[in-house]
Order: structure tokens, then C-alpha cells, then sequence
């Protein structure tokens, strides 16, 4: 025997609605907002050594022990300006110099505390490949680089003004 039954169901606000959904995704995705503490070890995830925990599809950095490589951009280099005709590439001028495998002579000044060095990696025709570390940053590459462009390498603007592919040799200016 069937006793018919009424159900009165009240709708919830909408935003009621949004919270509930949303924390339905939180909860499944794992963000429950409750740290819990694991072992790395694999007895303790039920695995065996180099065998990936299976809860985890084998994506785990073992609690953070591991850092991502970014890759560093090079430094963007602006084109010299609209009808600049260059001179001979190799002209001699320049308050600095870098020859091939060495770094920035005289020593560019320190900016806000910091240093820079600049190096010189490579020479193809009129182009330069040059390098630039900011303190104990790691290195960055600048190029290829020709004469009448520059590059902003932080507080720092350097202009090429000559690349001597025979003496493996760059020159440029420091512009403040």
C-alpha cells in the first residue's frame, strides 16, 4: 500500500545555488582547504621504489623538493632609428669593449646596486651575439645586434657602435 506524500521543496537563492556548486568543485578537486601531511615514502603511498603512487597518476614533486625551469627571454633589442645608414661595421668607437669569450672592458658602472656584465658570445658579419648578467642573476641573451641598436638591459642602455668580426671585438656606449 502506497500513502501518497507531498514534497515541498524550496529553491535555495541563486547565490546560495553558486556557493553550493562551487564548493561541490573545490571539494572534488582536492582544495578542501585541510593540509595533509604524507610521507614520500613509498611504503607509505603503498607503492614500491620508482613506481608512482597510483592516487596521483605519477605527476608527484615529492612535496616540493623540485623547482620548474623558466626559461629566460632575451633581452629585446630596438631596431636602429628609421633612415640611419650604418657606417663600416668594425669603426673602432666606443667608451666599452667586449672581445670574443671575454666580458665588458672597462667594468660597466653599478645601477641602484647592482652590476652588470656583458660578454661576447658571437660574431656573425655585422651581427653580435652578446650575453648580459644583472648581480648574480643568471645570464640573458642580447642579440643579434648590429650597429645603431640598442638594448635595455634593466637601469642600463647600451648602443652598439662597432662589430669587428676580424679582431672578434664589440664596441658600444653606455647611454644614460
Amino acid at each position: 500500500m502506497r500513502i501518497p506524500v507531498a514534497v515541498t521543496v524550496a529553491r535555495r537563492p541563486r547565490s546560495a545555488r553558486v556557493a553550493a556548486v562551487l564548493a561541490a568543485v573545490l571539494l572534488a578537486a582536492g582544495c578542501s582547504g585541510s593540509p595533509e601531511k604524507e610521507s614520500s615514502s613509498p611504503a607509505a603511498q603503498g607503492t614500491t621504489a620508482g613506481e608512482p603512487a597510483a592516487s596521483d597518476g605519477g605527476a608527484s614533486d615529492e612535496g616540493g623538493k623540485t623547482a620548474a625551469v623558466v626559461p629566460q627571454e632575451s633581452y629585446e633589442v630596438t631596431p636602429a632609428p628609421e633612415g640611419f645608414v650604418p657606417p663600416e661595421p668594425c669603426t673602432g668607437e666606443g667608451a666599452f669593449y667586449a672581445e670574443l669569450g671575454g666580458e665588458a672592458n672597462p667594468g660597466l658602472p653599478e645601477r641602484g646596486g647592482e652590476s652588470l656584465t656583458v660578454s661576447l658570445e658571437s660574431i656573425e658579419g655585422d651581427s653580435a651575439q652578446l650575453m648580459a648578467q644583472v648581480g648574480d642573476s643568471p645570464a640573458r641573451e642580447i642579440g643579434p645586434i648590429t650597429l645603431g641598436e640598442t638594448v635595455a638591459v634593466d637601469l642600463w642602455t647600451l648602443s652598439v657602435t662597432s662589430v669587428c668580426a676580424d679582431s672578434e671585438q664589440v664596441e658600444f656606449d653606455l647611454i644614460d
